[in-house]
């Protein structure tokens, strides 16, 4: 009687199965029509289309190289701003050359500047920090320590070539603000810096043998002011002659 049963439970189920299968056919069979259909839209619309973009902005990006290269600024400029303003992963390096170009075809630091920010706000963007130490290179001149400091950040704290080049530019402004043990302690770090490439150790070498220790100076002035004549001790000479021949 055992196998009756069996046999009638097994017979429901496959009914309703069945049944089942009947009811949402239609929708499975659509899901599958969509899903081959967005593979194919993937694979012969949109993936060509991409990779048609991709080699027009590069394209472009050649062509706004070649303007600059020719110091025709006013066009790479303007080819570069459009690269820099797309959504392509282009722009951010597109932006540090509209910079360039900026700054190059007529000295606008603001502008450079200004670039430079936008392209560093992008956190986590690997032209972050480059756009940051770029940024400090091209207001240095008028910004006083404190800002460069600002504007440099944490960079200057960074164990990478990035940071060494930060803390040199930190070092060449100290020796132009006179504070000349801060510079000379900065450019002697350097050199022994494992980080820094070797073009920033050597500047630091020439720069530690043109700059004199802080102290040379003040000695300089004391070993002038050991050698002047003491004026005061002459009158009392001239006078003890002039007793000695009224004496006479």
């Amino acid at each position: 009687m055992s196998d009756i049963f069996d046999e009638v439970e097994e017979s429901i189920r496959q009914d309703k199965m069945e049944g089942l299968w009947k009811r949402y056919r239609p929708f499975i069979y659509g899901a599958a029509a969509l899903l081959v259909g967005a593979v194919a839209l993937n694979e012969f619309v949109l993936r060509p289309q991409a990779e048609q973009a991709r080699n027009e902005r590069a394209l472009a990006f050649e062509t706004a190289l070649n303007l600059l290269e020719n110091d025709q600024y006013v066009e790479a400029e303007a080819a570069f701003r459009e690269l820099a303003e797309g959504n392509g992963k282009i722009a951010p390096l597109a932006a540090q050359y509209l910079a360039q170009t900026q700054y190059e075809g007529g000295g606008d630091a603001t502008s450079a500047t200004r670039t430079l920010s936008a392209a560093a706000a992008v956190e986590g963007s690997p032209y972050e920090r480059l756009s940051i130490l770029k940024t400090a290179y091209f207001s240095v001149d008028t910004q006083s320590m404190q800002d460069l400091e600002a504007t440099l950040g944490s960079l200057v704290e960074d164990e990478g070539p990035l940071g060494a080049l930060a803390r040199e530019l930190v070092a060449a402004k100290a020796f132009e603000t006179g504070d000349i043990a801060r510079a000379r302690t900065e450019f002697n770090r350097l050199r022994f810096d494992a980080a820094a490439p070797e073009g920033v150790k050597r500047r630091a070498e020439i720069a530690l043998a043109a700059i004199p220790p802080a102290s040379a100076d003040a000695d300089e002035v004391d070993a002038g002011a050991t050698d002047a004549p003491d004026d005061s001790s002459a009158p009392a000479e001239t006078d003890s002659a002039d007793i000695e021949e009224t004496g006479q």
